[in-house]
Order: structure tokens, then C-alpha cells, then sequence
């Protein structure tokens, strides 16, 4: 089966895969939605001394928060984002490491981890979530986001890739260990990936596939096939469900 028939897997370094990233971006309200919902936890906070992001990215969210603390800590190890987060918040304190490697230098008030899981082994997110959780002040709340395992998009991962992002499932393990010490809440929070054409959709698909590796990709015509049982509207238009579990957790008082 040659290439052009298949998925495209993309380099998460390369020019197709940012592009990718940019028609989801652009036909989303996903993220508009989570800063709605932070927003909230923000406002309600007793204290705002420090906002630690791990996995910050190029700091699209981290900035929309940074200005509500005294002091903020951006965690993200890929160099390329990192520059475009410095570039973004000169004032946040950067840290190019991993999350099991960083170590943060002050409790944070709010520690954030959004949509960062897909990337880390599945038999590591108790140590990630554990580490998380670490960095946390007396007051403070570790919010995890990462999308519903069964909304429209992880259905179909789960359909080509035969894997689902268990966030509940690694909340159900750290409480069973730690149930006594914590205070933890799950939260789903709707949200949608909306495009008037079958091009867009397919690439925001294609984009949400690679969050997997894809040794063997699946047919692009089976992809197409499945956006349009499952995905499409009316007048040509297509509606991807992206649905966000918000994960909380705080120390219990």
C-alpha cells in the first residue's frame, strides 16, 4: 500500500504536523471552553501566589492565566515550544525538562496539565499525576484535562488504534492510594471541532489519530469513510466531538 493511500503520520516537529494543529485551533472551541472553565477555579482561588504549567507548549494557555499570579512556572520540555513560550511570557520561569525531571521552586496555587497525557506512556500517568500533585501548595488544586475517552474523537481513535485515554481510570488509582489525603473531581465539559468542509475535517481526524504512534497507519479511504457516518452535518458541514474531562484535586481539610 503506498503512502499517499494511508494516513499521514506527521513529525511533531515538522511543518504539516503545526498546520494540523492550526485547522483544529481555528474550528474549536475546546480551548475557548477550558479557559472559560479555569477561569472559574482561578476566580475562586483564596490565594494566587503561584501558577505552575506543566507542559506548557508554546504558552497559548499559560498566558491567559499568567497575569491572575504573582508568579508563574512554565514546564515544557520540547525546545522549540519552549522558545515560542519564552518569546510569548518573558516573565514566566521556564524549565525545559520532562515533568518527572523538573523541579519546580515554589508550590503552586494552580497546577495545570492540559491535554498533555496522550504523550506519556499510559503505566507512567500515576507517577506523572503523583509528581503533579508534589508541586501542589496546602491550598492549592492540580486540574488535569485531557478529552472524555468517549467522545466523538477518542471513539475513533479507539476504532483505528484500538486504544483509549483512561483518565479516570489513572484518578480512580491515585485515589485508591492516596483517598484519605485528597479531595478529587471529575468534570466533563463539552466542546466541538466545527468545519463547513470535508477537508478541514478529515485533517483535524488525521491530527487527532496522531496521538497515537502509527507504525501501521490506517487507509486514508477508511478515514474518509468514517468521517462521514459519524461526523457529518448538514449543508456540508461536519461536527467532531471533543468533549474535556476536567480532573481536580485537592489536599482534603
Amino acid at each position: 500500500m503506498a503512502q499517499s493511500d494511508t494516513v499521514q503520520v506527521f513529525d511533531s516537529q515538522g511543518e504539516s504536523y503545526k498546520q494540523a494543529f492550526q485547522v483544529f485551533l481555528n474550528h474549536t472551541d475546546q480551548k475557548r471552553n477550558a479557559k472559560r472553565w479555569l477561569q472559574q477555579i482561578v476566580n475562586a482561588m483564596p490565594t494566587r501566589q503561584v501558577f505552575i504549567d506543566a507542559g506548557a507548549g508554546n504558552g497559548a494557555v499559560t498566558s491567559a492565566f499568567a497575569d491572575a499570579f504573582a508568579r508563574t512556572i512554565a514546564i515544557e520540555p520540547n525546545v522549540h515550544l519552549l522558545s515560542q513560550l519564552q518569546q510569548a511570557i518573558p516573565h514566566a520561569e521556564a524549565i525545559g525538562e520532562p515533568i518527572l525531571k523538573a523541579k519546580p521552586a515554589a508550590k503552586g496555587d494552580l497546577v495545570l496539565c492540559s491535554h498533555i497525557l496522550y504523550y506519556i506512556r499510559p503505566e507512567e500517568w500515576l507517577a506523572q499525576l503523583e509528581c503533579l500533585v508534589s508541586w501542589m501548595s496546602p491550598t492549592g488544586v492540580t486540574v488535569v484535562i485531557l478529552q472524555n475517552r468517549e467522545t466523538g474523537c477518542m471513539n475513533m481513535v479507539h476504532h483505528f488504534l484500538n486504544h483509549r485515554f483512561e483518565l479516570r481510570h489513572v484518578a480512580d488509582l491515585f485515589q485508591q492510594k492516596y483517598g484519605d489525603r485528597y479531595d478529587m473531581t471529575v468534570t466533563l465539559d463539552p466542546a466541538h471541532v466545527e468545519t463547513h468542509d470535508f477537508a478541514s475535517a478529515y485533517t483535524v481526524a488525521e491530527f487527532m489519530l496522531n496521538l497515537l504512534p502509527m507504525p501501521h497507519p490506517p487507509r486514508r479511504r477508511d478515514l474518509e469513510t468514517y468521517i462521514s457516518t459519524h461526523f457529518a452535518g448538514v449543508n456540508g458541514s461536519y461536527r467532531l466531538p471533543v468533549h474535556q474531562d476536567f480532573l481536580q484535586i485537592r489536599a482534603r481539610r
